[in-house]
């Protein structure tokens, strides 16, 4: 299994264009000065266009233009389209496109770390689906059933029904200490049937 093709990267086009920081007339140093505030700047892109991704204070999420510094206004619906079909390997239409602010409404697939976000799904049997920060417009996570159905086996493997993060809980370890005691029993029973020397007296 193609664990490459499981995490769907073979859903969306290789990123090969790397940034170019000679462009960047706006440095790190300016954000700085600008939002006093700002924690977390990260420099990603959209469609080819560099941005600084980061948290001010209060306010949240911000993103803006890594040339110019200015403030990216929030995805729209057509633009979360745009974005899908520039980033999508294949040629299939979009089925659906939602908008997810809500941890309520955040399917399991998904961290709520990426909130808000658009949730745009393609017309295809295995159901390929992008997720879209609005705050950037960057591509934050690719699905597909062949995922959905590896993260259930996941599941099922670490016995975490919930969430399937949680590798300590406590089903898991009660079964492994009941195999842990039945290797121990089993290797003593071993020993006294067929490793223990003969106590039979002498006549």
């Amino acid at each position: 299994m193609d664990i490459h093709y499981i995490h769907g990267e073979t859903l969306a086009k290789s990123e090969e264009a790397k940034i170019d920081l000679a462009s960047m007339d706006y440095s790190i140093v300016k954000l700085a000065a600008d939002y006093p505030k700002a924690s977390q700047v990260t420099l990603t892109q959209s469609m080819g266009r560099p941005l600084y991704s980061f948290i001010n204070g209060e306010n949240g999420k911000v993103a803006i233009d890594a040339k110019t510094g200015a403030v990216q206004a929030l995805v729209d619906e057509i633009k979360a389209k745009e974005i899908a079909q520039y980033h999508y390997a294949l040629n299939h239409q979009i089925d659906s496109v939602r908008l997810i602010k809500s941890a309520t409404n955040l399917p399991a697939e998904l961290s709520p770390r990426h909130l808000p976000v658009w949730r745009v799904t393609f017309e295809q049997f295995s159901t390929p689906t992008f997720y879209i920060s609005q705050q950037t417009g960057s591509l934050v996570a690719k699905r597909h059933d062949y995922w959905r159905l590896f993260d259930w086996m996941w599941r099922f493997h670490i016995m975490d029904y919930y969430d399937g993060e949680n590798v300590s809980n406590w089903f898991l370890f009660l079964v492994a200490t009941l195999g842990l005691m039945g290797a121990i029993t089993g290797a003593v029973l071993t020993y006294y049937r067929v490793l223990s020397p003969n106590k039979k007296g002498v006549i």
